[in-house]
């Protein structure tokens, strides 16, 4: 594997990337896109003295120079006011992750708590500098019924026009749950409980995680099926108005065994779903599978598999990322000799370390610790979170490309508006979006105070 990088194996990102192999000693791992070019601006030069007709050397006005702003831009803090009505309370649910997406534009949807207002919950588009509600408790279902919350896990999905879509309990009409997506202020659903399930005789849809869109408005879905007294997961395709089952419970996996239980897919331009996924009978329990706009499945990884980095691997992230080139991206534990965890990228065939355990982390330094929720963007740029020993602080945020991997941000970094980041919430989650932007949590520090927020990082040229 020496010298193999996954960003020079993809025409997509083109150019002689380098493998950048980087460490730490305990273990959260998660991916975003970022371009992290320098927001500097160079003063203009002053233009050169005149004569005046009397002698007098004139001196010109200094051309005027232009502020440097902040990368970093407040997208929503605890206790600001939320459209709708209430103001924010927290951006995320206790122990679980809830990301953020942002995409081209550098919008970001998000999901948020709420204090003081007629809902308890609600999903939210930042859009041009600001918030407008998608949908909040209580906010009509198509087909009847309220929505009464955002599920366990209410992570939104945000693609390049705007559209949204999340998993919602409903309360109040014929389905319980619902995966409804929002788009120019409209709401649709896209499946609902109770519905056939498609490739699977005698089973209809139960509950649902949270979906994953691509630009063509297409989404993945992963939801439990209920068939007669037994449940199952399904992954679906919905694409033109079609549900297509992707794959489910029971299914031949690639290399033998059996699909024992699946995790919420991603899924890219193509039309191809990237999953991880537990098999029984087979040669190894579980690992990291495709499936192509053809329908044919295949293994990327697998537990037990050589790493890269040394050892095998020995568990393997849930949560994955995928581009439009079909690079996969994850965060493994490993055994049996080398770093004890790391993030990785597989491409063509191939498996290069990003990042792992005990390795120099830029801005000084070693990571200690990685985020469990791998983001990778479109166009093949990732981020993560990674805890820090020996450094300028004790977490980072973490962007990787074919130029290597960079710090984006930390503890006591500005943001525009004079305040500063603190420190991360437990979980905290990181998005990677097209064109370099990137969005997270983290705290806001306001002297002694420090409230939840949710910050986006913007490209240079933005």
């Amino acid at each position: 594997m020496a010298g193999f990088s996954p960003w020079a194996s993809s025409g997509l990102l083109g150019g002689a990337g380098r493998r950048i192999t980087i460490a730490a000693s305990a273990s959260v791992a998660l991916w975003l896109a970022v371009l992290w070019a320098s927001m500097g601006v160079a003063p203009t030069a002053p233009a050169p003295s005149v004569a005046a007709p009397s002698a007098i050397i004139a001196s010109p006005e200094p051309a005027p120079v232009k502020p440097v702003v902040p990368p970093l831009r407040l997208v929503a803090a605890a206790g600001a006011p939320a459209p709708g009505g209430g103001s924010y309370n927290r951006f995320g649910l206790e122990m679980k992750t809830v990301a953020t997406p942002v995409n081209a534009r550098g919008d970001v949807a998000f999901f948020a708590k709420l204090a003081r207002g007629a809902a308890d919950e609600g999903i939210f588009l930042w859009h041009d500098g600001r918030a407008s509600l998608v949908a909040a408790i209580g906010a009509a279902v198509p087909g009847g019924g309220t929505i009464a919350g955002f599920t366990e896990r209410p992570t939104p999905s945000l693609n390049a026009g705007g559209k949204v879509a999340f998993a919602a309990t409903v309360e109040g009409g014929r389905a319980s749950e619902a995966v409804l997506a929002w788009s120019g202020g409209k709401l649709t659903a896209v499946v609902q409980s109770g519905t056939r399930a498609p490739g699977v005789p005698g089973a209809v849809f139960f509950d649902f995680a949270p979906p994953a869109l691509n630009d063509a408005g297409d989404a993945a879905i992963l939801a439990t099926l209920r068939r007669g007294r037994d449940t199952l997961d399904g992954i679906y395709l919905a694409a033109k108005g079609q549900l297509t089952k992707a794959v489910a419970g029971g299914d031949p996996a690639p290399g033998g065994g059996s699909f024992a239980a699946l995790a919420a897919p991603v899924l890219n331009a193509s039309g191809t779903i990237a999953f991880a996924a537990v098999v029984e009978g087979g040669p190894t329990p579980g690992g990291i599978f495709v499936a192509g706009e053809n329908g044919a499945l295949r293994q990327v990884v697998g537990a037990g598999n050589a790493s890269p980095g040394g050892g095998v691997f020995a568990r393997i992230s849930e949560h994955v990322g995928l581009d439009d080139a079909g690079r996969v991206a994850f965060g493994a534990f490993l055994g049996q000799g080398g770093p004890r965890a790391g993030v990785f990228m597989a491409a063509d065939g191939g498996i290069a370390p990003i990042a792992l355990l005990g390795d120099a982390a830029p801005g000084g330094g070693k990571f200690a610790a990685f985020g469990d929720a791998p983001s990778l963007a479109p166009d093949g740029r990732l981020a993560f979170l990674a805890a820090i020993d020996g450094g300028s602080g004790t977490t980072g945020v973490y962007a990787g490309g074919p130029e290597g991997v960079v710090r984006v941000a930390g503890p006591g970094e500005a943001v525009a508006g004079g305040r500063h980041i603190g420190d991360f919430p437990l979980n905290a989650a990181v998005a990677a979006g097209p064109r370099g932007w990137l969005a997270f949590q983290s705290t806001l520090r306001d002297g002694e105070d420090q409230a939840e927020a949710i910050i986006l990082f913007a490209p240079a040229e933005r």
